[in-house]
């Protein structure tokens, strides 16, 4: 045999050997030469936040995805405990045939309070369709009056349309799939600039809006109004030495109230109410998102409005307490520890 023909013939086998691999992932009489099954996984993130940084496993405990077809027939719900090192990207397993599918996402997280409420997610078990899946928050009542005094379950969501897993071999990781916090922490720090002590009983905290109700898109479904309460209210106190001129110390008294809430809209009106109990009278009311979004420019990133409230999940508001208990507006309100100047159609 000549050479030619020595590499005609190699060149047949390799071609062969080819053929007969890739046979044996297309029919069944090849089984036993190899596993050519598919193993799905869909990368989760959660990088909206104002760090701009994943931090997914440090946040979310908990993750429930839906998964459907284009048909709107639901594939398959997958569950799972988030329980991993944060540096390590979180991939959920999923066991669906090949296709194009839309991915809805509810996650939560942990609460630190001893007894928190949470949204609930519509549906059931097995969703008809992604439109079941809403997110609800739990409303009390009293004399007609609706609120919220615990603190909330802090609730993740994503919605993915188009999302391909191919028809392919081995293990393959589909994304990833980024979530909105749709849960908000306030702390309202009311600073007596007289030194007297505040007591619980003498103030309370309300934010008034009507978010209760989320759709599977995460957008906002009809919600009575309601009123977000604090679920802790504590005196405050703090002492300091006046600088160079005195040894004397000062003592700055003041209240701290805790209040969790529902995902913030650009285009709603919450409204922030402190009342003054000793008279029955409101000190603060005031569009609580006008005074947020005063703040967006100290980040120094381009967000929308929307994007801003959705990335920010920590509100600090401090204000001034004048000794008639009233609000101090001169001195001005700090959020997020940036000064701001009330508008001059402040409502009180």
């Amino acid at each position: 045999m000549n050479l030619f023909c020595s590499r005609r013939l190699l060149h047949s086998a390799v071609i062969a050997l080819a053929a007969a691999a890739t046979a044996s992932c297309d029919g069944v009489i090849y089984d036993d030469q190899g596993d050519c099954s598919v193993s799905y996984s869909v990368g989760l993130t959660y990088t909206t936040n104002i760090k701009f940084a994943d931090a997914f496993p440090a946040e979310v405990s908990h993750v429930n995805m839906y998964v459907f077809t284009k048909q709107g027939a639901l594939a398959g719900t997958f569950s799972a405990d988030v329980d991993q090192p944060a540096a390590t990207a979180y991939t959920l397993p999923v066991n669906v045939a090949p296709g194009t599918y839309d991915i809805v996402v509810w996650a939560t997280g942990t609460s630190p309070a001893a007894n928190p409420t949470a949204f609930e997610i519509g549906g059931g078990a097995s969703p008809a369709s992604p439109s079941a899946l809403t997110a609800s928050l739990p409303l009390q009542q009293v004399d007609g009056a609706m609120y919220v005094d615990r603190d909330i379950t802090p609730l993740y969501h994503a919605y993915a349309a188009d999302v391909v897993f191919p028809d392919t071999y081995g293990d393959v990781t589909v994304g990833p799939i980024d979530l909105t916090k749709d849960t908000n922490r306030f702390s309202i720090l009311l600073q007596n600039i007289d030194g007297t002590t505040m007591m619980p009983s003498d103030f309370t905290f309300e934010i008034i809006d009507d978010n209760a109700n989320l759709s599977y898109l995460n957008t906002l479904l009809p919600s009575p109004q309601f009123a977000y309460r604090p679920w802790a209210v504590i005196s405050t106190s703090a002492s300091f030495d006046e600088p160079q001129t005195s040894r004397t110390q000062n003592t700055v008294n003041g209240l701290l109230a805790e209040i969790s809430t529902g995902r913030l809209f650009a285009a709603s009106s919450p409204v922030l109410v402190v009342h003054r109990n000793t008279d029955n009278e409101d000190i603060i009311r005031i569009n609580l998102l006008k005074y947020l979004l005063m703040v967006k420019g100290e980040y120094n990133r381009p967000m929308t409005d929307q994007e801003y409230l959705d990335r920010n999940d920590l509100y600090t508001l401090m204000f001034f307490i004048s000794p008639d208990k009233s609000w101090y507006i001169a001195g001005g309100v700090y959020i997020n520890g940036w000064r701001v100047v009330p508008p001059q159609d402040t409502e009180l």
